[in-house]
């Protein structure tokens, strides 16, 4: 068990023992979620949907939330933090690579191979290492209220098996974020950005030649229609987020506060992490069933890989230094915990 001592993930648990007891005024309050995913999405069905359920029935009715996905409401994915911050929606959910810059902390946790394992094990590294360097910066008048990373993500491709950089040469790859990106460009390949909503349809067009994804995501958004090679080696694992205003927390009383921190928590994002991870084996077992080849490189190619990557390590140092942190310092804090918390080598 992972000890609960976070700043803002922490669950309230004494404040959750009390909840049911707590005199509620008759005021109502309404919030609005907007995600850059589907209702089918994991972090909806594991974290989302049971969350608004659950605190619209502690709250006595008290909190009405609204759940808007697939960008209902209108934007680009990249339009959500700032929808967030303008107070157009009061929590929204996303990808640190949607908005280049804005997490650049963050993403570090997303380049190649610093974060492959469990989703559970991974997602106490991430919390761990978002409440040691990046609460007062990238998420200052923020509140996290779930983060987990994702299962592993890996290479899918539609046209050939890439067995090695010779085979990603001239390839267009999806890939969601900027470091991700230039790993891509690293290996060979052309990175090409597109939201989850955009990806099937410019794979069954021939737009783009493969992505990189995790194995969870795949079946809810019927991403092996349109692929037949899926690399078993882990390249990365994102980080998915679901953030609320500070100010639209504040404005709330404190009985409702109670209700949403007593459904939140560190201990509550690694369970919901453990739940993902029960999802890859679905999907791989689906995507074989329907004519999916997953295979994976030697290790000896694999080994190269690594090494071809570790530039964009220095690309994200420097990033950090330009923003008064310490970058390499932080970069092996990186490596250290998710070495902690399970990482594969």
């Amino acid at each position: 068990m992972i000890k609960t001592t976070r700043r803002q993930f922490t669950a309230l648990a004494t404040i959750a023992a009390l909840a049911p007891g707590l005199s509620f005024a008759q005021d109502s309050h309404t919030l609005k979620i907007h995600s850059f995913s589907g209702p089918q999405a994991p972090e909806a069905v594991h974290m989302v949907l049971p969350f608004i359920d659950a605190v619209e029935e502690q709250s006595g009715g008290r909190l009405d939330v609204e759940f808007y996905p697939s960008m209902q409401l209108g934007g680009a994915a990249s339009d959500l933090i700032e929808q967030l911050e303008d107070g157009v929606v009061d929590i929204i959910v996303a990808i640190p690579g949607l908005t280049p810059g804005r997490f650049s902390g963050l993403e570090g946790m997303d380049m190649p191979f610093t974060n492959v394992g469990t989703s559970e094990g991974q997602t106490a590294a991430l919390l761990t290492f978002a409440e040691k360097w990046l609460m007062d910066g990238e998420f200052k008048g923020i509140k996290i209220l779930h983060m987990h990373a994702t299962d592993a993500a890996v290479l899918h491709t539609s046209g050939k098996a890439v067995q090695s950089m010779a085979d990603m040469s001239g390839l267009k790859i999806r890939a969601p974020g900027r470091y991700t990106g230039e790993a891509i460009k690293a290996l060979g390949g052309t990175p090409v950005g597109l939201s989850l909503g955009e990806t099937y349809e410019a794979l069954e067009r021939g737009q783009v030649d493969g992505m990189t994804i995790n194995w969870a995501i795949m079946t809810p958004y019927k991403l092996q229609e349109v692929t037949k090679y899926h690399m078993e080696n882990p390249f990365y694992q994102n980080a998915i987020f679901v953030l609320m205003s500070q100010e639209s927390f504040d404005a709330l009383p404190e009985d409702l506060q109670a209700v949403i921190d007593a459904n939140i928590g560190f201990d509550k994002s690694v369970e919901i992490a453990r739940a993902i991870d029960g999802l890859t084996a679905t999907a791989k077992e689906t995507i074989t069933a329907e004519g999916g080849n997953i295979y994976s490189i030697s290790a000896e190619e694999e080994a190269s890989w690594k090494e071809t990557v570790k530039p964009v390590y220095d690309i994200w140092i420097k990033e950090m230094d330009k923003k008064g942190l310490p970058g390499q310092e932080m970069f092996d804090d990186i490596m250290a915990l998710t070495a902690q918390y399970g990482r594969t080598e």
